[in-house]
């Protein structure tokens, strides 16, 4: 998901990228974008919901990855469990730059 309504609006990734930048604008302490930014509470409160449901798949996928990782290794399938590891690599690398927008 790209957005570009403007070109004084920043493209931006995905819909986490999104999320954190919209909860970035609006956080007390901040240093907002525009002055005239505002978002009603129960919209703020969507966007922290969605986004933390994004955290949760993205932990969730790379807990099923490293399981079954381990659930190769056991079996002995050394080169399967190795493509898992790196499946398990890639989402936590992910996670860990979708934590950094």
């Amino acid at each position: 998901m790209t957005i570009a309504s403007n070109t004084t609006t920043p493209t931006l990734g995905n819909l986490s990228t999104v999320l954190r930048a919209i909860l970035a604008e609006v956080t007390p302490g901040q240093r907002p974008y525009s002055g005239d930014s505002y978002l009603p509470s129960h919209l703020i409160e969507a966007a922290q919901d969605a986004l933390s449901g994004i955290d949760q798949t993205a932990h969730q996928h790379a807990h099923n990855a490293l399981s079954t990782a381990c659930w190769h290794i056991a079996r002995g399938e050394a080169s399967q469990a190795l493509s898992r590891l790196r499946r398990a690599q890639s989402h936590i690398m992910a996670g860990m730059e979708s934590g950094r927008a």
